[in-house]
Order: C-alpha cells, then structure tokens, then sequence
C-alpha cells in the first residue's frame, strides 16, 4: 500500500496544467484527424465503388495507428515519468483493472486479433451470433452489423473468437446467391436449366465473370416427387444480393409460367 501512494504522490509530481493541456490539445488534434480521414473515406468510396471493401477497411487501422501514437507520445514525449514510476504504477493498477475490465479487455484482445487475423473485414456478409448482415463497422471491443432489415446489431468481439463465423464474400466485392425452384417431375428438365441460366445471365444484378450454375436434383414432399433446380451465381456488390435474388426469382418464375411449367399452378421458393 506505501508503494502505491509513492507511486500515486510521484506521478501528480509530473503532472501540470502544461502538460495536461498538450495533452489535451494532442488529442483533439487526433480526433480531428480522424473525422477528416472518415470524411474522406467516404468521399473516395462514392467516387471509387469497386475499391469500397479495400476503402472501408483502412479506417480501422488508421485509428489504431492514430490513437497508439498518441498515447506513446503523450506518455514518453510530454509526461516523460521515470522508468521505476512506469513499473510502480503498473504493478499498483494492473490487478485492479484486471479484475474490473475481464470483459471489456478480452473483447478488446479479440478486436485487436481480429484485425490482425481477420475472419471477416468490413464490408463482408457474415453470420454472427445468429445475424446475419453487412459488418459496418469494426472497433476494438465489438462489431457492428446492419441486416438486411435495417437494423443495426452490436456483437461483442470475444463472441467472434468462440463461435463459429460464416463469411459470404471474404473480402470480395461480388458474392455467391443460391436459389432455389421445385418443378413437378413431369416437365422437361433441359427445358428449364436453359431456362433459368438465360433468365440468370439477363439479371443486371449478375457478374456474368464468374459461372452460373444450375443444378438438378430430386426431392419428395407432400407425398409426390418434385425437381429441385438450384441456381448458384454471383452478384456484382454484395450490398445488392436481396434485390439479386428477387429479380432472379421474377424472371426464372416468369420464364417456367410462359413456358408451361407450372401447369398445375405450382409455385417456387427461395432459400
């Protein structure tokens, strides 16, 4: 305990108004910094969409840099304590903050992981915690995602870590949208492959440089054998992959009604 008060009464020794205010003022500077770079981000990424993934992830590493700057140049540059003060005061703090901060510091030992070994970057579509979405924004202790229905969900980093994480695009602009129709049994299957892979290949959604696949299968439900027609392709931008698959589900749908495949008045769905 005389080791912590020494240590406290030693480091007010080296702190004045003086330096509290370059402090302040190396702060403030940082922050404006970083709201012109996040300015300018954006800028470049409405002027540069296919370079957005690449644009959208910088932000994170400039804070990092930013910010760890900062706090080394305040410490060492402006404080400037003595070396057996930096150990005291780490020796006095470090077991209180570890036991007040379990949570905080492992997500934020999971952000920094994450950034360095990233399972996902901003801009992917993936799957966490149960949400599916875009990742808009990646800090140090948690991850933001908006989901197609607009919402923003918060998912803590350490949760990344200890579960498992599904990636649509990893790090690609363009991402695989699967699709799939049921036809009755009956109807001839060449007719509609070629069918739907012209009606794919129209979409304005679809990026005709990767392949189009459609794939055959069988399935039995509601006591009778149906055709399973399953159409794998890729849309342009990952942000359009809704507006991809209803514009493929219109035009494939429309393409089997005007041939006569629906005879029976049978409807598709969509996985």
């Amino acid at each position: 305990m005389e080791d912590s008060r020494k240590a406290l009464q030693a480091m007010l020794e080296i702190i004045s108004w003086e330096k509290l205010l370059a402090v302040l003022i190396i702060c403030a500077l940082a922050w404006l910094f970083l709201v012109l770079a996040q300015y300018a981000l954006v800028k470049l990424t409405l002027k540069l969409p296919k370079y957005r993934l690449f644009l959208s992830r910088l932000y994170p590493f400039i804070r990092l840099f930013v910010w760890g700057a900062v706090i080394a140049y305040a410490i060492i540059g402006i404080l400037d304590p003595h070396e057996n003060l930096v150990l005291a005061v780490i020796g006095s703090i470090s077991i209180v903050i570890g036991l007040a901060t379990q949570e905080p510091a492992k997500n934020m030992i999971a952000g920094f992981i994450i950034m360095l070994n990233p399972p996902y970057r901003v801009g992917d579509m993936v799957t966490l915690s149960g949400h599916y979405g875009e990742v808009i924004k990646l800090e140090w202790s948690v991850t933001w995602l908006r989901t197609f229905d607009d919402n923003t969900v918060m998912v803590p980093n350490a949760e990344a870590l200890k579960t498992a994480v599904s990636n649509s695009n990893s790090g690609a602009l363009d991402e695989m949208v699967v699709i799939n129709f049921k036809l009755p049994v009956n109807v001839d299957h060449n007719h509609a492959c070629a069918l739907a892979r012209e009606a794919t290949q129209c979409s304005p959604y679809t990026f005709l440089n990767k392949p189009i696949r459609v794939i055959l299968g069988t399935d039995h439900s509601f006591g009778q054998h149906l055709i399973s027609l399953t159409i794998k392709a890729y849309v342009m931008d990952v942000r359009l992959e809704r507006k991809f698959a209803s514009d493929i589900n219109n035009r494939v749908l429309t393409a089997f009604k005007q041939a006569g495949l629906y005879d029976n008045g049978q409807d598709s769905s969509k996985q």
